[in-house]
C-alpha cells in the first residue's frame, strides 16, 4: 500500500469539559472541500462514519466522554478503492490520543483500528512516517517498505464508485480465489479484484478498456476500484497522462505523487 499526496483535512479540537454531558455532545462537520476534484453528496449517516465510529470505540475505551468539534473535509471520493474513510479514522484516533493525552500504545491503537477496518492499520503506520508498506493478514500486519525515489502517476477519479462488501463477495463467487501464493514475476502489478469488480460494475471495465486504447500504458485499478491509475514517467508525464485520461474518458483525473516519508 502506498500513500499518495492526496488526501482529505480532519481539524479536530477538545471541547472544555463543562460543555459536555455525554459522548454524544461531540460536534461532527464532514462535507467535500471546494477544491476535491470530484464533488460528492455526505449521504452516509454519521454512524456509520469510520471517523466517528473511532472516536466512540476510543471514548468507551477510555471510560469517559472525549468531547471534540471536528470538521472533515473530504477530497478522497467514496467508493474509489482509495482508503479515504480509513485515513480519516486514523486521523482521528491519533488527534484524540493527543488532545486527550491518552497515551494510547500501538497495540492500543491497532486493537482499535480491527474493529474500523483493514485499512486503518496502514493509515496509522503513515500518520507514524511510512509512506509505503507491504501489509498481509486481514491487514494488521504492515511492514514498512519506504518508496524512494517518489512515484508519479495519474489518477482516474469515475463519477461511479465500486461497494467493497460486493466486489469481495463476487471474488468468493467467481472462484477467483488462489489456493496457495504465487510469487509475481519481477515488474508485475496486479489486481487480483479487478474481475470481480468489473462483474460488480460493468462501466468499470468500459472504462478500463478505454484507458488502456488511449494510453498505451499498463491501468490498474486502486483496492476494490473504481479508481484507476497510471504511473508516469515524472511530474510533467502525469500532468499530461491525466489530461488525455479526462478527454478520453469524460471522468475527473489528477496528477499526484506518493507521499514523502517524514
Amino acid at each position: 500500500m502506498i500513500a499518495l499526496d492526496f488526501a482529505d483535512t480532519v481539524a479536530v479540537e477538545r471541547l472544555p469539559a463543562e460543555d459536555s454531558s455525554g459522548t454524544d455532545s461531540s460536534l461532527f462537520t464532514i462535507a467535500f472541500a471546494d477544491d476535491a476534484p470530484r464533488r460528492q453528496a455526505v449521504d452516509w449517516p454519521l454512524d456509520r462514519d469510520l471517523a466517528s465510529r473511532a472516536h466512540h470505540l476510543i471514548e468507551a475505551s477510555a471510560g469517559r466522554p472525549l468531547p471534540v468539534a471536528a470538521t472533515i473535509s473530504k477530497r478522497i471520493p467514496t467508493g474509489a478503492g482509495l482508503g479515504g474513510g480509513s485515513a480519516d479514522a486514523a486521523a482521528m484516533i491519533v488527534a484524540l490520543d493527543q488532545l486527550f493525552r491518552l497515551e494510547l500504545s500501538t497495540d492500543d491503537t491497532a486493537k482499535i483500528a480491527d474493529q474500523l477496518g483493514s485499512d486503518v492499520h496502514f493509515s496509522l503506520a503513515v500518520l507514524r512516517g511510512e509512506n509505503a508498506c507491504l501489509v498481509s493478514g486481514i491487514g494488521q500486519a504492515v511492514a514498512s517498505d519506504s518508496l524512494d525515489p517518489p512515484i508519479h502517476l495519474a489518477l482516474v477519479l469515475p463519477d461511479f464508485g465500486c461497494p467493497t462488501g460486493p466486489v469481495y463477495a463476487a471474488f468468493d463467487r467467481l472462484g477467483l480465489g488462489r489456493a496457495r501464493l504465487e510469487t509475481p514475476k519481477p515488474g508485475d502489478r496486479v489486481n487480483d479484484l479487478e474481475p470481480a469488480a468489473v462483474a460488480v460494475e460493468p462501466r468499470l471495465g468500459d472504462l478500463l478498456e478505454t484507458l488502456r486504447r488511449s494510453l498505451g500504458r499498463p491501468v490498474h485499478l486502486t483496492g476494490s476500484g473504481a479508481a484507476c491509475f497510471v504511473i508516469a514517467d515524472d511530474a510533467d508525464h502525469a500532468g499530461t497522462l491525466a489530461r488525455t485520461a479526462r478527454e478520453a474518458t469524460g471522468q475527473t483525473a489528477i496528477a499526484t505523487r506518493s507521499r514523502r516519508a517524514t
